[in-house]
């Protein structure tokens, strides 16, 4: 009977260990999660097969005109695939990020339960290893079969299946090696007993926008270069010997059959680096759910007294004024945001995605460093640009409803109209946007020049402050106290909006103050006019406001 108890708390761990994967607090239902995951899969699967498939021209050409390019071919995307394989998993691990290790909660919920550590840890590796195999598993299969059929084409089925073996253990052990290093990093960051939720913030910006700067950047890393009788050949940029590409690369050859002393070198030290990162990885969950354990006996510290928390409150108190209520509203809006993760998620994502478009800009508008070293649209709109998308995702966090209870205090303490519910959003969205934006403006003066980044600093928070005026007349309640309203969050009827939106308060002004950055008196004018339309935005929202309600009974659920 024990050992099959034991099999069944497993089995339940397993299950709900895995299901966390696709459980979010800031969605409004799960089957809405696994909507979006699909459409995640689907997103990463779809590139590398087309990829594949539209390689079957170039390597038939170069069969029939010049075979001795055929291995240097292979190479160049074998390394483009295992490459993919890694930003693919970098991708899964970036949505699925709160539940690659234990948190406190787990701790509080599983450690008074009479379960082993054994099992408990037991489980969560085994959870973890599911979502590593189903989510590389599938993505690099898709690439493996089309490429190992086009590139051993006319080789026979012995060379095809080895090509497909290599791809896919090559690849299969990049994406493990990559996911055990994230796993590990997620661990680490989780034993931290203060200012985790920004640290992990900060790590799910950078893998989003690692992966969306991949798909960037590396079509143009490949090059055409003139060949022998001025054919064509696709040549790509040389990769750093430390880069872990190199290590797998040499895997997938050797088990291809190439031969070389370099290619067994960094064979062994692939199978080494993924028997290594495996191995951490699992002390890591171990030492973390310890760690874990502990920290649920401890008062949980508050996000919202650390950091920038503390001085965008006083901004925001500077902004609305004296009105007591605006500075308790802002307070409250200000510390939510500083203490939640859900609400912190929607920012790092969209703001990925401003990152994403300024690499590219950088990328096609700059041929090398010193073209960078002046102003130009692609290095002044970076602010903007990064702004613009962190107000997006912003908006869309005040719709999270992760404070639900609080519109009991709001309605029993404060009027149920007040244009001070108006002034605290307002003041909220500049002082979480604003000072950031600035900083970044003035940071560009060692590129630009300090005379050009102080001017840009002044007409970047003249349009951050006028664009904030505008998202916060449509915005009618209190963030973080409504109950999410079914179907609001219509990305692919309103991405043209997005998309002008970006051009409006990103680069049209850019380009406008680059015409006239050599004469002050126009960039005064500017900066006038800008003010102006504040104003009347201004007077048009404290019309508005008194409109605005309080949550309702009817919307806050039962029980709380």
């Amino acid at each position: 009977m024990i050992p099959r108890l034991k099999g069944s708390r497993f089995s339940v761990l397993f299950r709900e260990f895995f299901s966390q994967f696709f459980i979010s607090e800031s969605v409004t239902s799960d089957h809405q999660l696994r909507t979006a995951a699909i459409g995640v899969m689907a997103f990463l699967v779809t590139p590398g097969f087309l990829h594949s498939m539209e390689l079957s021209v170039p390597f038939e050409f170069i069969w029939f005109r010049s075979p001795e390019l055929l291995d240097p071919l292979i190479r160049l995307n074998a390394t483009l695939f295992i490459t993919y394989g890694i930003v693919a998993m970098g991708v899964i691990a970036a949505f699925t990020w709160d539940a690659l290790g234990f948190d406190r909660r787990d701790a509080m919920v599983l450690g008074p339960l009479p379960v082993s550590r054994t099992t408990v840890i037991s489980a969560k590796l085994a959870a973890l290893a599911a979502l590593l195999l189903s989510g590389a598993a599938v993505v690099n299969v898709m690439t493996a079969f089309p490429f190992a059929m086009v590139a051993s084409n006319h080789t026979g089925a012995i060379a095809a299946l080895r090509h497909f073996t290599g791809h896919m253990i090559a690849t299969m052990c990049a994406a493990t090696f990559v996911f055990c290093v994230l796993v590990t990093m997620r661990t680490l960051v989780g034993m931290i007993g203060e200012r985790r939720e920004a640290i992990t913030s900060f790590v799910q910006f950078v893998l989003v926008s690692s992966v969306l700067c991949f798909f960037v950047v590396a079509p143009m890393a490949l090059r055409v270069a003139r060949g022998r009788r001025g054919a064509a050949r696709a040549v790509m940029m040389p990769i750093p010997a430390w880069s872990p590409t190199n290590w797998f690369l040499g895997l997938y050859e050797t088990i291809r059959g190439s031969s070389g002393p370099e290619l067994w070198s960094n064979a062994a030290m692939a199978i080494e680096l993924t028997l290594a990162s495996i191995a951490i990885a699992i002390l890591a969950t171990v030492a973390g759910y310890r760690r874990q354990l502990q920290l649920a006996l401890a008062p949980s510290a508050s996000a919202a007294s650390r950091g920038a928390a503390p001085m965008r409150r006083a901004l925001a108190r500077v902004i609305v004024g004296r009105n007591r209520i605006a500075r308790a509203t802002a307070d409250f809006i200000i510390q939510t945001f500083a203490r939640n993760r859900p609400q912190q998620a929607p920012v790092a994502m969209n703001t990925a995605v401003g990152l994403a478009i300024a690499v590219a800009g950088l990328s096609r508008s700059a041929s090398d460093l010193s073209a960078l070293m002046r102003p130009r649209t692609a290095v002044l709109w970076i602010p903007l640009l990064l702004a613009y998308w962190a107000t997006i995702g912003l908006r869309a966090s005040f719709f999270v409803p992760s404070e639900l209870p609080a519109s009991w205090t709001f309605q029993s303490n404060a009027p149920a109209r007040s244009r001070a519910y108006w002034s605290a959003v307002r003041a909220s969205l500049i002082a979480i946007i604003v000072p950031p934006a600035a900083t970044l403006a003035l940071a560009l003066g060692f590129a630009v020049g300090w005379r050009v980044a102080a001017w840009h600093a002044l007409i970047v928070t003249s349009v951050l402050v006028l664009f904030l005026e505008v998202i916060a007349l449509t915005i009618d309640y209190i963030p973080f106290t409504r109950a999410y309203p079914p179907g609001h969050a219509k990305l692919k009827l309103l991405w043209p909006l997005y998309l002008f939106g970006m051009f409006a308060v990103a680069l049209w002004p850019t380009r406008y103050e680059l015409s006239i950055l050599g004469d002050p008196e126009s960039l005064v004018r500017m900066a006038g006019w800008i003010g102006a339309a504040i104003v009347v935005l201004e007077v048009i929202g404290r019309w508005r406001a008194l409109k605005w309600t309080v949550t309702s009974d009817e919307e806050v659920p039962d029980g709380l």
